[in-house]
C-alpha cells in the first residue's frame, strides 16, 4: 500500500468514525444526513470502496448507522417487546436467504439484491428504534422531513423549467437519450406527500402552514405518480378523520359538537377541491397540463404489465420450501412478459418479501406494522397521529413499489414510539399481589 493510499484510507476511517459518533449523539442530524444522501444520485450509484462487494457512499452511511445502533443498544438495551421479536424474525429470515444466495450466486449478486429493500430499510428501522425517539425528537424529525421535501419540490420546479411537466407515459430526450419525462421518482414524490401531511398536523403554525402545504400537494399532483396520488388520498382521508380527535389526556366527550363541525367542514372543503380539480381537467381549463394529467390518470398499461409480472413471479416459487423461506438473494426476478424477458424488481413490496423471505416474512412484516400502530395508539401524543397516518400510506405504497431507506426510518420511529408507549400489548402485566397482613403473636403475661 502506497503512502498516498494509506493516507486516504486513514482519512476515510476518521470520517466514518466521526459520522458514527454523530449518529450516536445527534439522531435528528443523522436522519438529515441519510435523507440528503437519498436525494443525491451519486450517493447510491458511485462505487467508492470494493471489498468483495462494491460499496457506495450510501452503503457506508448505512453501515455507520448500524454501528451506531449497536453502540446505543449495548449502552441502553431495549426492553422486550413484540415489535422487536417480529423485526428479529424478519432479520433472521433475511440473513438466512442472503447466506444461501451468497454461496450460490456470489456475494456481489446477493448483496445487490439485499442492499436497498432489506439492508437499508430494516437496518435504518433498527437505527430509529435504537435512538429512542420521543416527542421532542419526532418534532425535529418532522422539521427535517419538511425541509427535505422542499428541496425535492425545488428540484422538480427546476426540471419543469427545462423540460416541461411531462406525463406518466411520455419521454423527453436529454443529450440524445430518451428519459423519463417526470421530474422525480415515486419515492421522492412520496416524501413530498408525507411532508404535506405532516404540515397539516402541525397546528402550532396555524393557518400559515397551508402556505407550504398547498404547493407541496400541487407538486405531488404534477409529478403524476398515480400510486403516490392514491397514497396521498389515503393519508388525507386519515387526516380528515383523526386531526379533530381528542387530545391525549382529555375527555373524548369534551367539545364533541365543535370537533364534529370542524371535521365536517374539512370533508366539504376536500370534496369541493376534488370536484374543482376534476372540472378543470375535464373542461380543458388547464390547457396542455390538464391533458397530460388526464393521460396519466387514464393510462392502465403499467398496472396491467405489473399484474401480469406478479402472476409470473408467483409461479417461480417451487414447492413448500420456497413458499416457506423464499428464493435466495441473487436469484433474480426474471419473468416472460409480452415475449420479452424482464428482470426488474416486482414493483410490489409484499411480493418482494414473499420471494425472498417467504410467507412467514410477509406475515411478520404486516404484524410488525399492526403491533407498532396499536402500541402507539395506546398512548397517543402529538406525534402519534401523523406517524400512524404515514404508516397507512406506506402500506398502500408497498402495493406497487418496494420500500426505500427513508421509509425504513419512518418504520423505526413508529416502533420506537410503540416501545415508549408502555408494556407489550400482547403480554398483560400482572397486578401486584395484595399485601397479606401478618398477625403478631399473642403475648402471654405471667400471673403473679
Amino acid at each position: 500500500m502506497t503512502p498516498t493510499l494509506l493516507l486516504f484510507a486513514c482519512t476515510g476511517l476518521l470520517v466514518l468514525g466521526a459520522l458514527t459518533v454523530l449518529f450516536v449523539r445527534a439522531p435528528a442530524t443523522g436522519v438529515a444526513i441519510l435523507l440528503g444522501a437519498g436525494m443525491w444520485p451519486a450517493a447510491h450509484s458511485t462505487t467508492v470502496v470494493h471489498l468483495g462487494v462494491s460499496l457506495t457512499p450510501q452503503d457506508l452511511l448505512v453501515c455507520c448507522a448500524l454501528v451506531a445502533t449497536a453502540v446505543r443498544m449495548v449502552r441502553r438495551p431495549p426492553r422486550p417487546h413484540l415489535v422487536l421479536l417480529l423485526l428479529g424474525l424478519i432479520l433472521l429470515s433475511t440473513a438466512y436467504s442472503f447466506v444461501t444466495g451468497a454461496s450460490l450466486f456470489g456475494p456481489q449478486a446477493a448483496g445487490n439484491d439485499l442492499r436497498v429493500p432489506f439492508l437499508y430499510v430494516f437496518g435504518l428501522a433498527l437505527y430509529g428504534i435504537s435512538t429512542g425517539f420521543d416527542e421532542r425528537l419526532v418534532r425535529r424529525l418532522c422539521a427535517v422531513w419538511v425541509a427535505a421535501a422542499c428541496v425535492e419540490a425545488l428540484r422538480a420546479a427546476a426540471w419543469w423549467a427545462r423540460h416541461g411537466i411531462g406525463s406518466a407515459v411520455g419521454q423527453v430526450v436529454i443529450d440524445g437519450v430518451p428519459s423519463e419525462s417526470r421530474a422525480l421518482s415515486a419515492p421522492e414524490a412520496l416524501v413530498i406527500a408525507q411532508a404535506a401531511v405532516i404540515l397539516l398536523y402541525t397546528t402550532r403554525l396555524g393557518a400559515r402552514r397551508h402556505l407550504l402545504t398547498a404547493p407541496l400537494l400541487l407538486t405531488v399532483v404534477l409529478l403524476q405518480h398515480r400510486t403516490v396520488w392514491l397514497v396521498t388520498v389515503v393519508m388525507l382521508a386519515v387526516w380528515l378523520f383523526t386531526a379533530a380527535g381528542p387530545a391525549a389526556g382529555t375527555d373524548p366527550a369534551a367539545g364533541g359538537p365543535a370537533r364534529a363541525g370542524r371535521r365536517g367542514l374539512r370533508l366539504w372543503l376536500a370534496a369541493a377541491g376534488v370536484c374543482a380539480g376534476l372540472y378543470a381537467v375535464a373542461t380543458g381549463l388547464l390547457g396542455r397540463y390538464g391533458t397530460d394529467l388526464a393521460v396519466s390518470a387514464s393510462d392502465s398499461g403499467t398496472l396491467s404489465w405489473r399484474t401480469a409480472g406478479w402472476y409470473e413471479l408467483l409461479g417461480t416459487l417451487d414447492g413448500p420450501r420456497e413458499w416457506l423461506t423464499g428464493r435466495p438473494f441473487g436469484s433474480g426476478f426474471e419473468r416472460l412478459l409480452d415475449g420479452a424477458l424482464v428482470g426488474v424488481s416486482p414493483h410490489n413490496y409484499y411480493l418482494h418479501l414473499l420471494l425472498r423471505i417467504g410467507v412467514p416474512g410477509v406475515l411478520a412484516f404486516v404484524a410488525l406494522y399492526a403491533t407498532a400502530v396499536r402500541g402507539v395508539l395506546r398512548r397517543p401524543g402529538p406525534a402519534s397521529r401523523p406517524l400512524v397516518t404515514l404508516a397507512c400510506g406506506q402500506l398502500v405504497f408497498a402495493l406497487t413499489y418496494q420500500f426505500f431507506p427513508e421509509q425504513g426510518l419512518v418504520l423505526g420511529v413508529l416502533c420506537a414510539l410503540a416501545l415508549r408507549a408502555g408494556p407489550d400489548p400482547a403480554r398483560p402485566v400482572a397486578a401486584p399481589a395484595a399485601a397479606v397482613p401478618v398477625p403478631f403473636p399473642a403475648l402471654s403475661v405471667p400471673h403473679s
